[in-house]
């Protein structure tokens, strides 16, 4: 990793004073501290968690029809070539084909490729006593056809390159009519089975040179311009940025429909988010083997969304601010909170009251979070007996259960709103084109409330993102 390893991994939100604030975007007046805050943090987020990224590669039939077409002879045969037919020394013939072009489908794992062969053959028979009597089938306006097709699965070596290992599946007549066979009336006998023959026997002559070829086709160049692209780090909003860290490329068993072969290929990486004031740099890791693939469980990404103290303040004061509580017989009016850091990782409710009496109350307390209603509460909030001694001396009621746990159960600050604007720019982050070649996309499915940290700044919310993201590669 890079110079930006000492940057906390978190999401310190645009517009912190947004998060909650359902109407402005201003900043309130922070208020005025007596006492300079504790100096509190968030400590570093765990190492980020190994995610899988869908990348299916859709590959191009153009590479490998290339070069079954240049080792593939165009011609099979030769009516100059005269053959014995079995064991009959008066019996000959001779064929010469001509093949079509190449046309590519695929179908469950396996790249097909068939064309036609054209031919003409002669028969020669050569009686006890005369000249040799020739006939034969096939001129220039119409010619019995083959069909032969080739298949072979296509998969990835280690090394990228493609692997090929072709056989023959087909090589018959084109039809049952009698235009696509030649049976030679002198010779008695349909030569159409010895043409096929021959075709089949050329064919597999060629196969391992087919195999040679295709194992040529490298993808190296391909894959390293896109795996680059992957590393770069994805600005999310000023200051924070996004990293994907790719790992490995797995790839599963290549399957086909129509034209199109796709090779699922999955990438292992560790995606996190950093800040800093200028782009985080991280070294791009060489292209690795490619592995075999494994099961695959998405996404994880750490979020911190912090919830700043003005925007906490406000909160509170919108809940319980000007309310009037009884107390035995007494009557308050709560007329502003404020919130800040407390040491020990606790939270400082500061209340100015009215009424019967007045003054200013100080209670602190741990935050919690609360999963069922998505809030942060301080469920232990307690008068501060230290600073608040003089007050409840002479106001004693003050100090009673009933009127703490009234200010508990105003004590909650929804996070929602930061959590939620860090789940946008995340699926922002995920969801984009990367150079001229590389768009991911993605989903994210939950983000799940982990940990609460009071800082400086305010109380952090960490979150586990989770979701499921794909990248698709257009071939150059």
């Amino acid at each position: 990793m890079g110079p930006h390893r000492t940057a906390p991994c978190r999401l310190v939100l645009a517009g912190l004073t947004s998060l909650l604030g359902a109407a402005s975007c201003a900043r309130e007046p922070e208020p005025r501290r007596t006492v300079a805050p504790p100096d509190v943090g968030a400590p570093a987020p765990p190492s980020a968690s190994l995610s899988r990224f869908s990348v299916p590669l859709e590959y191009d039939f153009s590479a490998v029809l290339g070069v079954v077409e240049k080792n593939v002879p165009v011609k099979f045969g030769s009516l100059d070539s005269v053959r014995v037919i079995g064991t009959d020394t008066r019996k000959h013939y001779a064929f010469e084909a001509t093949r079509g072009k190449f046309t590519a489908f695929a179908e469950g794992n396996l790249l097909h490729l068939r064309s036609t062969l054209e031919y003409s053959a002669r028969g020669y028979y050569k009686p006890v006593i005369g000249p040799t009597i020739g006939a034969g089938c096939g001129d220039a306006t119409q010619r019995p056809r083959i069909v032969v097709e080739l298949a072979t699965p296509i998969s990835l070596t280690p090394d990228w390159h493609l692997q090929s290992h072709a056989r023959v599946v087909r090589v018959e007549p084109a039809s049952a009519e009698p235009r696509d066979h030649c049976d030679v009336s002198i010779l008695h006998h349909d030569v159409t089975g010895r043409v096929v023959d021959a075709a089949r026997a050329g064919l597999e002559g060629q196969l391992a040179n087919i195999d040679h070829k295709v194992g040529a086709v490298d993808l190296t160049a391909h894959v390293t311009e896109w795996w680059g692209a992957l590393a770069r780090p994805i600005k999310l909003t000023d200051g924070v940025w996004l990293l994907l860290g790719p790992e490995r490329l797995r790839a599963g068993r290549v399957r086909g429909r129509s034209k199109i072969l796709t090779v699922p290929v999955s990438l292992d990486a560790r995606p996190r988010i950093v800040t800093g004031s200028s782009e985080p740099v991280d070294a791009v890791p060489p292209l690795p083997a490619l592995a075999r693939d494994t099961s695959s469980d998405g996404f994880h990404v750490v979020l911190d969304g912090l919830v700043d103290y003005a925007t906490a303040t406000r909160a509170m004061n919108m809940a319980a601010g000007q309310k009037s509580v009884s107390q035995a017989g007494h009557v308050i009016i709560l007329k502003t909170f404020t919130v800040l850091p407390d040491t020990g990782g606790r939270l400082a409710v500061t209340l100015v009251f009215g009424g019967d009496a007045s003054g200013v109350l100080r209670l602190v307390g741990t935050p919690r979070y609360d999963h069922v209603h998505d809030v942060v509460t301080v469920p232990d909030l307690d008068f501060d007996v230290h600073s608040n001694s003089k007050l409840l001396q002479t106001y004693s009621w003050l100090k009673s259960s009933a009127l703490r746990d009234e200010f508990r159960e105003k004590a909650h600050i929804p996070v929602q709103p930061a959590l939620a604007r860090g789940r946008a720019l995340l699926l922002d982050g995920l969801n984009r084109k990367i150079g001229d070649a590389v768009t991911l996309s993605a989903t994210v499915d939950s983000v799940s409330v982990r940990g609460l940290f009071v800082t400086r700044d305010g109380v952090l919310v960490r979150a586990d993102a989770t979701g499921h993201a794909g990248v698709s590669v257009r071939q150059q």
